[in-house]
């Protein structure tokens, strides 16, 4: 005689098997969720490109970047210029929110100083090659790395020391060896007993705007030429490496197995990503590859800008591969220019704003 099932125990065993499968369902959506927000990939090395005042969108980029989880994981980071400012408050332990409320109440006009405006600019010009000195900035950056790590002469050896702690991180800095020709990279292991503020005061020292820098083979600087001394004459590191993305293009920085040779080719290290400054118009360019964007020349300043431009970019790019774009975050300028000047709380907004949205792109991009 077959077995059957009681109508009220019939009833109950379809409410059951209703109930499991309505929760199994939204177990199996909730683990789809998790894994579409949680990192996909997982960058070890960030490069952060020179860009002046501009430089606070990097707050909104960096914001997004560690909302995405993907900020801590980073053990290295290298900048230049402007860049270079961001990426010690970062290496040193400050966070996104910070940086931002640094730069939101700094007032950067503060660092044009020199004392007998016009007499001393010229003098300061003919002797020292810069117009203004630079000092301030210096003194600024000083206290900034002191409020995070006790010590306003940190070292990048001792820096080297505190990494993986308390936010730490290892950080590159690009300055340009005018003396020599060619762009160093300043780090732990380059020049460990550098001090930290020197090599951001390099990189951020715009040619005849603050006053070079004269550094001995140690990485040790000197206001002055020394008569018996060798010192190079160093400049912002934008002249040559405005977009320090390849420091990190070698398998030692690489967390995966090292190949027993270094490749013959340029190795892409597919864990850093780099975040760069740039018009809008440039950047709808840059998506299709296009080189550089024209632009429209009905003045003077119009022509300067282009000139820059065309010499500035061409130098800074060229190297740049398919492969390079594809780690790389350009954040709209918003329409502003590198030159230091006052910006309003507004003005200030727009630029934190746009890194947002660069790095949103960037990531819809990926995705």
């Amino acid at each position: 005689m077959p077995f059957r099932f009681c109508p009220v125990f019939r009833k109950i065993a379809e409410k059951r098997l209703s109930f499991c499968f309505l929760l199994t369902a939204f177990a199996l959506s909730f683990q789809l969720q998790a894994q579409s927000t949680s990192p996909t990939h997982v960058y070890k090395n960030l490069a952060l490109e020179g860009g002046g005042i501009r430089g606070i969108a990097y707050g909104g980029a960096l914001a997004e970047l560690d909302k995405r989880g993907l900020l801590q994981p980073i053990e290295r980071i290298a900048g230049t210029s402007a860049g270079a400012i961001q990426a010690c408050l970062l290496a040193v332990g400050y966070t996104p929110e910070e940086i931002t409320k640094v730069t939101f109440e700094t007032p950067i006009q503060k660092f044009a100083d020199g004392r007998f405006l016009f007499i001393g600019g010229f003098t300061r010009m003919a002797n020292r090659y810069g117009w203004y000195r630079g000092e301030k900035f210096t003194q600024w950056i000083s206290s900034l790395i002191e409020k995070r790590t006790g010590n306003p002469d940190l070292t990048f050896q001792e820096l080297h020391a505190l990494a993986g702690k308390n936010g730490c991180r290892d950080l590159y800095i690009t300055g340009t060896n005018l003396s020599r020709q060619r762009t160093e990279v300043f780090s732990h292991e380059t020049y460990p007993t550098m001090r930290v503020k020197d090599a951001v005061r390099i990189s951020m020292s715009v040619p005849m705007f603050f006053q070079a820098v004269f550094m001995d083979s140690t990485g040790r600087v000197y206001p002055t030429p020394q008569p018996n001394q060798v010192t190079d004459v160093m400049v912002d590191g934008g002249v040559l490496m405005d977009f320090p993305l390849m420091v990190f293009d070698h398998p030692k920085y690489f967390s995966a197995t090292a190949p027993a040779e270094i490749p013959k080719t340029r190795f892409i290290n597919p864990e850093t990503i780099g975040i760069r400054l740039d018009h809008e118009a440039q950047i709808a360019y840059d998506r299709e590859r296009k080189g550089l964007a024209p632009n429209s020349i009905e003045s003077f300043s119009d022509y300067i800008n282009a000139f820059y431009r065309i010499v500035a970019e061409n130098l800074n790019r060229h190297e740049l591969t398919p492969a390079d774009w594809d780690r790389t975050v350009s954040v709209s300028t918003a329409g502003y220019g590198p030159k230091i000047k006052r910006l309003s709380e507004k003005d200030k907004q727009t630029l934190l704003e746009s890194g947002r949205t660069g790095m949103l792109q960037f990531f819809a991009t990926c995705d």
